[in-house]
């Protein structure tokens, strides 16, 4: 289906398998993933809002296409697909070349996401710097992939 040869759970144990949730006035603003892959599965909407809205392969491995991304930015709704998913569905995802984003969240019941992580190469973990954005900490395993000691990140 994804017409790639192999994949591989994505090594960085606090990012292969989360569950996400957003509450009221929080979305995910526009990214790429780190890892390549990835297998959402709904598990519980907000009242409204949290669309999930792409640009599809807006980026290659070879292009960054910043005249693209900067045309997202701006709003360019040529460029932007819009997927609501309802409870149960699951979608696979390639995040690493397409911007993407949660719209903002209306009303008090929470949206929940399971996010399930692959890569194309074995053994990939965050860098240190991304991974304390994401998440606030980071663990001996990304320092040493990144050749840091560890104390050159204290949490």
């Amino acid at each position: 289906m994804l017409e790639e040869p192999s994949f591989y759970r994505y090594a960085d144990p606090l990012a292969d398998v989360i569950i996400n949730l957003a509450e009221e006035g929080n979305g995910f603003p526009w990214h790429f993933d780190t890892n390549n892959y990835t297998v959402t599965l709904a598990i519980q909407n907000a009242e409204s809002g949290g669309e999930f809205e792409y640009s599809p392969n807006l980026r290659t491995p070879t292009d960054e296409n910043y005249d693209g991304v900067g045309r997202v930015l701006d709003g360019d709704q040529s460029l932007i697909r819009t997927l609501h998913l309802e409870p149960g569905d699951l979608q696979i995802f390639k995040g690493r070349y397409s911007l993407h984003r949660v719209t903002p969240l209306a009303g008090p019941t929470m949206r929940y996401v399971a996010i399930f992580s692959f890569t194309e190469i074995e053994g990939v973990v965050g860098s240190p710097e991304r991974t304390r954005q994401l998440y606030g900490r980071v663990l001996p395993i990304h320092l040493e992939r990144a050749g840091l000691r560890g104390d050159a990140l204290v949490d």
